[in-house]
């Protein structure tokens, strides 16, 4: 009686993997603003089969980023434990570290500016991220290897413009990313004047997603 079904079951199996496989794909080079149809097609499969397993793109979005997410709160609570004995080395590679994984993945930079996206495992694993990030600011900070008027809604604001220059200029300027970064770097580590406050919006979020932590 069970023949009959392991053939379905492994043909299941490899409709799933290729749907994961081409959501991948076409996150990667289209953002999440995509429909499940267009992944279906891509996928080769039809849209019933998609809709079966993925009844929303936020929930396809989940599975594919899930690993993702995971290295990126690992790296995050690195940079956290690294400030603690190199405070601007630790802060500058990880803001590139982010700013490197928008520019690779246009839909990873699209899901890390939407927290609520994904499965419960995703946004765990971001919510862990921002607090590590929180942490590696207030480390930064208390070092002076950052300027004192920074606030850790800055690297929101960068993570914004990053996520709109690399758009409008990922195949004129792949790189452009990078000089961005640099040039940014510099202004959060030296103060030259007053700058205008954080946007209160942002610190409400940074605030109800996780603790400050010093």
């Amino acid at each position: 009686m069970d023949t009959p079904t392991r053939p379905l079951r492994a043909d299941a199996e490899r409709n799933r993997q290729a749907i994961i496989c081409a959501a991948g794909e076409v996150f990667a080079l289209e953002g999440t603003a995509v429909t499940l149809e267009h992944i279906a097609e891509k996928a080769g499969v039809g849209v019933g089969t998609i809709y079966r397993r993925f009844p929303t793109i936020e929930a396809l979005v989940g599975v594919v980023f899930e690993e993702k997410m995971r290295r990126f709160a690992d790296t995050a609570e690195a940079a956290a434990a690294r400030a603690m004995t190199e405070p601007w080395e630790a802060f500058a590679e990880y803001v590139l570290f982010v700013m490197e994984q928008q520019a690779a993945d246009i839909a990873f930079s699209d899901v890390i500016l939407s927290p609520g996206l994904g499965s419960e495992l995703f946004r765990s694993e971001t919510r862990r991220a921002l607090t590590a990030t929180q942490l590696l600011v207030a480390r930064a900070q208390e070092a002076g290897a950052v300027r004192a008027d920074f606030d850790e809604s800055d690297l929101f604001m960068l993570q914004h413009a990053n996520a709109g220059l690399i758009r409008g200029a990922q195949r004129s300027a792949p790189m452009a990313w990078k000089r961005f970064g640099d040039y940014m770097l510099q202004t959060f580590r030296t103060a030259t004047g007053p700058l205008e406050a954080p946007s209160e919006t942002w610190l409400r979020a940074g605030a109800r997603s996780g603790s400050r932590t010093s």
